[in-house]
């Protein structure tokens, strides 16, 4: 170290300067990365109950329509029903 002159060694205290400058920032840089790693698989968990309580939703939905129309044929067939009990009289 002692042999390298005043202009060589600032250059080195920059190159060191910039080395440990760029660690940090690859540190900061792999921190983020698994955060958004974490929030990634957060925001997929999610989604994934998301879809699941959709397609509850949809499959409900699927079965109330069954039921109104099965409700809608019943009472279309009472009023016939009715109909034709008024027409006899």
């Amino acid at each position: 170290m002692n042999q390298l002159t005043p202009f060589e060694r600032a250059l080195l205290a920059q190159f060191e300067t910039l080395v440990s400058t760029s660690e940090t920032s690859l540190e900061a840089s792999e921190a983020t990365s698994k955060q958004l790693q974490t929030l990634s698989e957060t925001v997929r968990k999610r989604l994934d109950k998301i879809e699941q309580k959709q397609s509850e939703i949809e499959r409900f939905q699927a079965q109330l329509l069954r039921s109104f129309n099965t409700q809608t044929e019943q009472t279309m067939n009472l009023v016939r029903q009715v109909n034709a009990l008024l027409e006899e009289e």
